[in-house]
């Protein structure tokens, strides 16, 4: 029974830091696209970058944060698109796409 509770445990710990793809729909890739237009016609591209790749390992405390926020960042987002994009953010690949986008965007 100890062993059973161990390989929980364990397998926890691998499920919190794994890296696998992510499966994302449409909707989901249509509200970063939408984040990486805001950023780029600010021309906050070069900090936005800086920030995520400095916040990587925190992204899900990030995304948790993004509650706190909501009030300011829920000006550009529908409700739905805000709650989202909090859920997204949660996975770490998904600071990958973002950081992507937001170059390539950048450099149109």
């Amino acid at each position: 029974q100890t062993m059973v509770e161990i390989k929980k445990i364990i397998d926890g710990f691998k499920h919190a830091f794994a890296t696998e793809g992510v499966k994302l729909e449409d909707c989901d890739i249509a509200v970063i696209s939408k984040l990486a237009d805001i950023v780029v016609r600010r021309n906050m591209s070069v900090p936005a970058i800086m920030f995520l790749e400095s916040v990587r390992p925190l992204n899900f405390v990030g995304s948790q944060a993004m509650v706190f926020f909501k009030p300011v960042i829920s000006r550009f987002f529908t409700s739905a698109e805000y709650d989202k994009l909090a859920t997204i953010l949660e996975k770490r690949e998904v600071i990958d796409l973002l950081i992507i986008e937001i170059e390539q965007k950048s450099k149109t």
